[in-house]
């Protein structure tokens, strides 16, 4: 055999829960399970002793944003700024730095809970202080809401596409929520073919240092220019160069019709692409965001007249469903308020009821709030939940303060999902949160923030350990169509492996995040060791 892994921890997490010592990789795949007795009798090129630590399938993340990530770390990553006028000091400090005087002032990740000075979003007025002269896009932490400065709204209501999204758009205060926030990068300055590599690069090299061994990514959406086409190129490249060492499942994100047909019109489908590099789900919004207001519900926010946002209406939704459906497109559908999940799911029955059930492995992503039946209607038509058990540490204390204790007591419920069989595919939404899969499976097991330790919030709905670490493994390989090749460590499967410092199963559960990732190995292929 190529490797020898012997006197570790080793769980399969298989059917059995089958627990190990050794393993053996061969050709990048798993060829031996065992004790190190076994181990010992067996040739290698490469022997490792674990040293007592504790390995497992290779991390995978449902759902995020790669390509961001990447662009939102090399601009202004403002997650943690505290204030309004932090963030107009530092606009200015940066602006000082720009040498290209033709590029945007971008930013991502302002959240006005977090402000000291005024808990109010930012507006063209803010920006302004920053600069006249030159356009400025700062996008809130989730994505659904941004202001532009006076010069970048002058430049949005340009554009030729502003007039279909012109209800979406403050232009007196300079902000832009849902798909005018992507506006903007039609007009900023698109990446070259190199640059969004580099990006490709950047990224990768975070994610493995994580113990992630693939991704699904919604990029196509994420850089200035929106070019799909380049994106694909991109990863193909740089996977014909053998330089990939994270398997990406593309999560093809539209939000016209016209946009998503052209893409399969131009003969993409799902599973298109190689080991490294696939075509995923088409993925597609029916609301926004819950700390923006804008994800849509049954009933109006509290002292609120909205409901929220409904991004494409019943027609329009059912039309993206049945063309992608037809055709054979895997279906990722953002939504996070109740009403929008319903819209959704009636769209999913329609389209299985008109073509039957194509095994696709349809799924509602994120799923914030659930209404009374929505979670039996899933069951029913095998649709799959996407989910982020770190969104409870930041939306706990917000959910109840917008909607009330009755819709909080029915939010974020994956104990519930799990015990009545729904198949739910972990993930971060990076840049929204971060990627540590560790940290999501420590909210997931204590339903605290990190640094508390309470009995936690709406704790009947924790989920086990395993139950957690399932989320990340075994089941997003299933939402992947890939549950025959990894999620699990058996013979003949892929050697895609995390391994840790210490015993997930035996750590307290609030000290989970506080493990170290020691390795990350990727088709027996080590790309990362602490």
């Amino acid at each position: 055999m190529d490797k020898i892994f012997y006197n570790g921890k080793i769980y399969a997490i298989d059917e059995k829960e089958s627990q190990y010592t050794a393993m053996g990789i061969d050709g990048g795949k798993i060829t031996f399970l065992g004790s190190d007795e076994e181990a010992q009798n067996i040739e290698a090129t490469e022997r490792t002793d674990l040293k007592g630590k504790t390995v497992l399938p290779g991390f995978v993340d449902s759902h995020l944003h790669m390509l961001n990530y990447a662009f939102v770390k090399q601009s202004y990553a403002m997650h943690d700024a505290g204030s309004i006028n932090e963030i107009i000091e530092t606009g200015k400090a940066r602006l000082e730095k720009m040498e290209d005087e033709e590029s945007w002032i971008y930013g991502r990740g302002w959240n006005e809970q977090n402000f000291t000075d005024e808990k109010r979003v930012l507006t063209r007025y803010d920006l302004d202080k920053i600069s006249t002269e030159r356009p400025i896009l700062f996008i809130r932490v989730c994505g659904h809401q941004a202001a532009v400065n006076t010069k970048a709204m002058k430049i949005v209501m340009g554009l030729e596409d502003t007039k279909n999204y012109i209800e979406q758009i403050d232009e007196e205060n300079g902000i832009l929520t849902e798909a005018s926030v992507k506006l903007c990068y039609n007009a900023m300055k698109e990446p070259s073919l190199k640059q969004i590599k580099d990006f490709i690069l950047f990224a990768q090299k975070d994610l493995n240092a994580h113990g992630i061994t693939g991704v699904e990514s919604d990029n196509f959406l994420s850089l200035p220019g929106r070019n799909s086409e380049r994106i694909i190129k991109a990863y193909t490249e740089l996977e014909e160069e053998g330089k990939l060492t994270v398997r990406v499942r593309e999560q093809a994100s539209f939000t016209a019709f016209e946009h998503m047909k052209e893409f399969i019109d131009r003969g993409h489908r799902t599973g298109d692409g190689g080991e490294y590099y696939t075509i995923g789900p088409v993925k597609l919004y029916e609301d926004g965001s819950l700390g923006a207001k804008t994800a849509l519900m049954n009933e109006p926010y509290l002292g609120e007249e909205t409901c929220g946002v409904l991004v494409h209406d019943i027609e329009d939704t059912d039309r993206l469903v049945d063309y992608a459906y037809k055709n054979d497109m895997q279906i990722i559908y953002h939504a996070i308020g109740d009403k929008a999940a319903d819209i959704v799911m009636d769209a999913y029955k329609k389209a299985i009821d008109k073509y039957g059930d194509k095994k696709l492995r349809l799924s509602i992503n994120h799923l914030q709030v659930a209404s009374k039946d929505i979670l039996d209607r899933m069951k029913e038509n095998n649709i799959l939940a996407y989910i982020q058990p770190v969104f409870v540490a930041s939306d706990k204390e917000v959910i109840t303060k917008l909607m009330g204790e009755e819709v909080a007591s029915r939010s974020y419920l994956w104990k519930t999902m799990h015990d009545k069989g729904l198949m739910c595919c972990g993930g971060s939404d990076s840049p929204v949160e971060s990627f540590d899969i560790l940290e999501n499976i420590q909210i997931a097991v204590t339903r605290d923030a990190l640094g508390e330790n309470t009995e936690g919030w709406h704790p009947e709905e924790k989920l086990t350990v395993l139950e957690a670490v399932k989320l990340f493994t075994v089941n997003n390989a299933y939402g992947g169509f890939n549950e025959d090749r990894r999620g699990s460590l058996e013979i003949g499967k892929d050697a895609d492996i995390t391994i840790l410092t210490e015993d997930i199963f035996s750590t307290c559960p609030h000290d989970i995040s506080k493990i170290k990732v020691a390795k990350t190995i990727v088709a027996g292929r080590e790309v990362y060791s602490a």
